[in-house]
């Protein structure tokens, strides 16, 4: 009987995300590498539209799903590492986790970092460079402090725009400039890209390769296996409503 309330309520947290019930099939954190996916982390909203809500972890609920994440033996994994795994077909090793970050909210500086050095976790932040240092978001010197840590920061997009409606010379000049402003600013390489709202194609994954950057993430539900591809990588969304216990579900991690 557990059992099925566990899967009956995975099928209806997909349903409130737009994920398809097969979702709730895919493979668990034994058989791939969980890729969570936040925007924003913070003590309280912001603005109370459906959106900002949606897009909020509050700050005690982040904390106590990193507390966790520990608890459970979770260590941090870069993409670089995700990627070499695939490239080798080596297997993927368990009790892994990357933590990504998109927008490049001011709060992932404010709240975030301090708690991932807390509990011994890394992530990886996906910017919009011409958001960078407008109101609720990041500065340079945070950004350059982050990077200085340990954190990744990686590229969204010069704009937060449907990267697959851009023509090939746009999305190209975005993908370019964006790599070029971060790694002016962390004076480390920029090689991964978060499709902004998860929208992409095949002409976008080719030009990505031909650029030279090593892999995409989407909003695709699921973990990363051996049989993902390295430019539409899968995410476990984590909402607004998601505890300790909800995120251990969705991770396949056996309760305490």
């Amino acid at each position: 009987m557990q059992a099925w309330r566990i899967l009956i309520g995975v099928i209806v947290l997909g349903a409130l995300v737009g994920v398809e019930p097969a979702a709730a099939q895919r493979p668990r954190a034994s058989h791939g590498v969980p890729v969570l996916m936040y925007h924003r982390v913070d003590a309280q909203l912001s603005a109370h539209d459906p959106l900002t809500v949606g897009l909020t972890v509050m700050e005690p609920m982040f904390e106590a799903q990193l507390a966790a994440l520990r608890a459970a033996g979770y260590q941090s994994m870069s993409l670089a590492a995700l990627r070499e795994s695939l490239d080798l077909h080596t297997p993927l090793p368990e009790r892994r986790v990357i933590l990504t970050f998109d927008d490049g909210y001011e709060d992932n500086y404010r709240v975030v970092f301090p708690l991932l050095k807390r509990f011994g976790f890394t992530a990886t932040f996906f910017v919009v460079t011409s958001s960078v240092g407008t109101r609720d978001h990041l500065t340079v010197p945070q950004i350059r402090e982050m990077a200085a840590s340990g954190m990744e920061i990686e590229s969204h997009g010069v704009h937060h725009v449907d990267f697959s409606l851009l023509s090939a010379e746009d999305a190209r000049r975005e993908l370019v400039q964006s790599r070029k402003t971060i790694e002016g600013w962390t004076g480390r390489p920029v090689t991964f890209f978060a499709y902004p709202a998860g929208r992409h194609s095949a002409a976008l994954e080719h030009l990505l390769d031909t650029l030279g950057y090593r892999g995409a993430l989407t909003t695709l539900p699921g973990f990363v296996t051996s049989e993902s591809r390295p430019f539409t990588l899968e995410r476990v969304r984590v909402l607004h409503d998601d505890t300790a216990a909800s995120l251990a579900v969705k991770l396949g991690v056996p309760p305490r």
